[in-house]
């Protein structure tokens, strides 16, 4: 990748958080930069396009995380891993950032927030076919509509269960939603896993 592409998308990216996506010109990115527009606009046609460039990174970054994490875990500790990653993403990620990404950047949003979708989906289903050939998992399981509904319910079950007049702590939502999936998807040997190795298990609030 061009270093000054790069120097571009991750400036704009520590100042979308910062600020939100609105209130950063493509002024701002340039001064702080110390770049003119004229190569600014050498790299990208507009704001969107940057905007765009700024959630490619953030998955890319994502993706990397993600590989080293599930290396060498089996499909039960990769699937904890995964709900802890999405509690800690909807935790740190910027409000104003998503704010304004839906409601000015509506065709950047929803492409992304349907790749996301897809994305998670296909994870699932590697994780679910994982875990019945380790043995963990039930196997008579539907693996794709089971990792459907994970993909769609994980994310709605923390914003839901949050938007209620009593509060939870996302140490037990993350609790509840990992004990309801596993009893979801695992045999008896998952199951005595989970027990097993349960009380190894850190979820902070």
């Amino acid at each position: 990748m061009d270093s000054q592409y790069e120097n571009i998308v991750q400036t704009a990216s520590r100042l979308f958080e910062q600020f939100g996506i609105r209130s950063v010109s493509i002024d701002n990115v340039c001064n702080e930069l110390r770049i003119s527009k004229k190569t600014f606009y050498t790299h990208f046609l507009q704001k969107e396009d940057l905007v765009d460039a700024v959630l490619i990174l953030k998955k890319k970054a994502q993706y990397e995380r993600f590989e080293k994490l599930f290396k060498n875990k089996n499909a039960i500790d990769s699937l904890i891993l995964i709900i802890k990653e999405i509690k800690k993403t909807l935790e740190t990620e910027s409000q104003s950032m998503c704010y304004d990404l839906e409601k000015y950047y509506p065709k950047v949003f929803e492409k992304h927030e349907l790749e996301k979708a897809e994305e998670m989906k296909l994870g699932f289903e590697m994780n679910l076919r994982q875990g019945i050939a380790e043995g963990f998992y039930r196997s008579d399981l539907d693996v794709e509509l089971i990792s459907l509904f994970h993909s769609i319910q994980i994310k709605n079950t923390f914003e839901i269960m949050q938007q209620t007049n009593k509060k939870y702590t996302k140490k037990r939502l993350v609790e509840f939603f990992l004990d309801l999936m596993i009893h979801l998807i695992a045999n008896e040997k998952g199951l005595k896993y989970m027990e097993e190795h349960n009380k190894q298990i850190t979820i902070n609030n």
